[in-house]
């Protein structure tokens, strides 16, 4: 699917109802509003919730790559913005090497979060990805 800036956020991140529900309740359906958004107010706004400033950041990040790499799978686009890669520029210029040591220390960080209980992607994966980011950055200058 080719999604854009006015498509339903929760459609893009794959969130849910309530989220979605949580998220309209401060004016942010599509991901031109996510984006926008600045998450300090937004969770400031939603302190009642689960929905934190990291957690925001971190949706935005992914939204952002997820446009910038269609091809790009949700999963790997969450794994990439909890490592801090939030651009296809930044993924395109990095190793397999270096990518899997991000993801590994953004792992030890969080103790418990999803991101621990989630398993590394293994060097062909990130190389992959790393390719994805590259030819498309091919395609966009052609």
């Amino acid at each position: 699917m080719q999604w854009n800036f006015q498509s339903n956020v929760c459609d893009v991140l794959a969130l849910g109802p309530r989220t979605a529900g949580q998220l309209a309740m401060v004016g942010i359906r599509t991901v031109a509003e996510l984006v926008a958004a600045k998450p300090q107010v937004v969770a400031a706004r939603l302190r009642e919730t689960s929905i934190t400033v990291d957690v925001l950041s971190a949706w935005q990040c992914e939204a952002l790559l997820i446009l910038a790499l269609p091809q790009l799978q949700a999963s790997a686009a969450r794994v990439l913005a909890a490592a801090g890669y939030n651009s296809r520029e930044r993924l395109a210029h990095c190793t397999p090497i270096e990518l899997l040591a991000s993801i590994e220390t953004a792992q030890q960080k969080t103790p418990g979060g999803w991101l621990a209980k989630t398993e590394l992607p293994t060097v062909a994966e990130v190389s992959g990805w790393i390719h994805l980011a590259q030819q498309t950055k091919k395609n966009r200058a052609a």
